[in-house]
């Protein structure tokens, strides 16, 4: 199994003081790959996760996702396993708002719904990309930090989109954690 001939993943996150990991599951809830939280142990005390790499299967490294050091707006850069670049995102303030922003192999994407409940899709010119919802995971595990959200992938996309749009969650995953520690 792989998180590239699944439409859909099951995210069941995992996160603490110091780490932000995933288990990704296929739509039968078996465990097909992985996310661990990169970085120092006492750099995520205070800033929080700023690189998650996805792993498909073991010493597998399929995504990077990397949280620029910038003044200001958010970045993040998604890569392959190999450090290719596949996508960029940038979070913008807008009046009221909050815009995310998604080029990925020379496409602008866009976020439809909401980001900060994760429930949303994600749209490029060819149509619906990927939609996101988030599900209860139960009181339990929102007490202990876990929480669940189910990716749902259109059929027609190339291992690189899958990449890119997979890595957009764990970024966007990321811009809600940070807006959760500064407030």
């Amino acid at each position: 199994m792989t998180i590239f001939s699944q439409n859909t993943l099951i995210f069941q996150q995992t996160k603490n003081f110091s780490k932000n990991d995933f288990a990704i599951l296929d739509s039968s809830g078996t465990q097909i790959a992985h996310v661990d939280t990169g970085g120092s142990t006492l750099g995520r005390m205070f800033v929080g996760a700023r690189e998650l790499t996805v792993f498909d299967g073991p010493d597998n490294p399929v995504i990077v996702v990397k949280d620029t050091m910038t003044m200001g707006r958010d970045r993040f850069e998604i890569l392959d396993g190999n450090g290719s670049p596949l996508a960029s995102l940038v979070k913008r303030i807008t009046f009221f708002k909050t815009k995310v922003s998604i080029s990925m192999l020379g496409e602008e994407l866009e976020l439809l719904g909401s980001i900060w409940d994760f429930d949303f899709q994600i749209t490029g010119p060819g149509g619906v990309l990927g939609t996101v919802t988030r599900e209860w995971s139960g009181m339990g595990n929102a007490l202990m930090g876990k929480s669940t959200y189910a990716v749902r992938l259109a059929e027609n996309l190339t291992r690189q989109q899958r990449q890119a749009v997979i890595g957009s969650v764990l970024a966007l995953d990321l811009i809600r954690e940070k807006q959760q520690r500064n407030s």
